[in-house]
């Protein structure tokens, strides 16, 4: 987060002294959405230890932003966020905080006001999700099974995993009567982290421990979304977006610019 956060000023004191007239405008966005992707989890230190899985999540964003010059749009986003997993042990947690922030830099504009736009944006979020699942694990002498049978045995788990998303969009808009529409490509990265732990007992006597790795199962995608102007001023927003491919998403969310 820090090394994105200093990006960001680097690239803003860059384009800043090109942007002309330097009016600022701050905004806020609220938004609801719900998000689907594919995931893999895989532990190097464990044997066989792989597993695919579907990730869910409902999520709550809070926005607020700086347009600056009308070529750099800089925000922080905080909110909520749950998290379920069914592929793994049906591990599902309760909202949670979550945090982020991003860059969106108007490459080109065309000298007319309602003219094609093209830019590109990058953004990241991060919260933690937990649980506290009944997993299996093999009774071997290597995880602590003194009978070293080889059967599978259940136990109950803390389950805690960390999430950070990261996600480069280049795209381009237009405007449409009252509306905006706008569409691109994605490029997207999950690099997270499973904190699985059992406490001992009769058949486990050291517990159970394991912080697989999770990864995004696919990079690339597509992104649509359409802003409704609701007032003359256009400083009110009604905006919805989807993206495909490597998620499935779907956002609404309502825009104020002061």
């Amino acid at each position: 987060m820090k090394q994105i956060i200093c990006t960001a000023v680097i690239l803003v004191s860059l384009l800043l002294p090109c942007s002309g007239a330097l009016a600022v405008e701050p905004y806020i966005q609220i938004g609801v959405g719900a998000f689907s992707r594919n995931i893999v989890e895989e532990d190097a230190a464990i044997s066989g230890f792989k597993f695919k899985g579907t990730a869910g999540s409902t999520r709550l964003i809070a926005k607020a932003g700086l347009e600056i010059g009308k070529t750099v749009n800089l925000y922080v986003q905080g909110g909520g966020a749950d998290l379920s997993i069914d592929e793994f042990d049906n591990f599902a947690s309760s909202m949670k905080g979550m945090v982020g922030g991003g860059l969106r830099i108007n490459l080109y504009q065309a000298p007319y006001r309602d003219g094609l736009r093209l830019f590109i944006e990058g953004n990241a979020l991060r919260f933690t999700a937990d649980d506290r699942i009944e997993t299996v694990v093999s009774c071997t002498a290597g995880h602590g099974c003194p009978a070293d049978t080889g059967n599978s045995i259940p136990l109950l788990a803390n389950e805690t995993i960390q999430w950070n998303e990261y996600t480069v969009l280049l795209g381009a808009s237009g405007r449409y009567f009252d509306t905006a529409p706008y569409g691109g490509l994605r490029l997207s990265k999950v690099d997270g982290k499973d904190r699985i732990k059992t406490a001992p007992d009769s058949n486990f006597s050291n517990g159970f421990q394991a912080s697989p790795d999770i990864k995004e199962d696919g990079n690339f995608g597509i992104f649509f979304g359409l802003d409704f102007f609701l007032d003359r001023s256009e400083k009110t927003v009604l905006n919805f977006e989807i993206s495909l491919i490597d998620q499935d998403s779907f956002m609404a969310a309502v825009r104020r610019t002061f």
